[in-house]
């Protein structure tokens, strides 16, 4: 319907992945009464969503073990909200020389702006071990954290987005049977200023500009011509290069 020809950056899925990436290398400690440490353990991070593993820490599977280990984290995106306020001018470009071509740029009109929402949950047996995961994330967060994430792969571009910790929650999933797991889940929500790019373009390098400006009634000349070229003539963006300018006349009366 919107008549383009398919095109697909996985930008959506750089975000997932640099927003997963974080948070994958928190640990916590146990300890003994003397604060020896007895055990370190790397707290694992899954993409989905939290009332999956919650259906999960009651199951046992067939060899006796439990379907799933607490703690844990997981996270979801949350929504997408066009962002107007960071919204530049639709005409403007972004280009960048083809590298299989020297005749040829690629180029793209100025991104969509969006808003991410990003929701983390952290699933603990006790508080404890949700405090160590909580203290090792809020203070990094100042309320925004910068993550460089590669947007548009023809333009080469790498820009600096800023992740902002929006809302900390926290909820004790114990209905006191003797049977039920205990389940303290903090959710701490995010939101991520992200941009989606349109249909990648190729266009042919401008080398030679010429201009025609008609004279004046009380001249000679009826219009004068102005060409500029670049010198050399196959002259790259990323090259040493001048302009050469050459100017000719034309008279009413030849």
């Amino acid at each position: 319907m919107l008549g383009n020809a398919h095109f697909y950056r996985s930008t959506i899925r750089n975000y997932v992945i640099a927003f997963g990436s974080i948070f994958n290398d928190i640990d916590i400690e146990k300890t003994d009464a003397n604060g020896n440490v007895l055990q370190v353990i790397r707290v694992p991070i899954s993409y989905g969503p939290t009332e999956k593993y919650l259906s999960r820490i009651n199951k046992v599977t067939a060899t006796g073990d439990a379907a799933i280990v607490l703690p844990r984290m997981s996270f979801e995106i949350s929504g997408f909200n066009y962002a107007a306020d960071r919204k530049l001018p639709k005409t403007k470009k972004l280009s960048k020389q083809n590298s299989s071509d020297a005749d040829k740029k690629n180029l793209v009109y100025q991104p969509v702006p969006y808003d991410i929402g990003f929701t983390l949950s952290i699933m603990t047996k006790n508080a404890d071990d949700a405090m160590q995961i909580v203290e090792q994330i809020l203070p990094y967060f100042t309320p925004s954290f910068i993550i460089p994430i590669k947007e548009a792969n023809e333009l080469g571009i790498v820009r600096d987005t800023a992740l902002t910790l929006e809302s900390v929650d926290y909820s004790d999933d114990y209905e006191g049977d003797y049977i039920s797991r205990r389940a303290l889940i903090w959710t701490l929500g995010f939101n991520m200023s992200g941009y989606l790019y349109g249909l990648p373009r190729e266009q042919k390098i401008i080398r030679t500009a010429t201009t025609n400006v008609k004279g004046l009634p009380d001249q000679t000349t009826q219009f004068s011509k102005s060409t500029i070229t670049t010198d050399p003539i196959d002259a790259r963006s990323t090259d040493n290069y001048t302009f050469i300018e050459t100017y000719d006349d034309y008279f009413g009366d030849e």
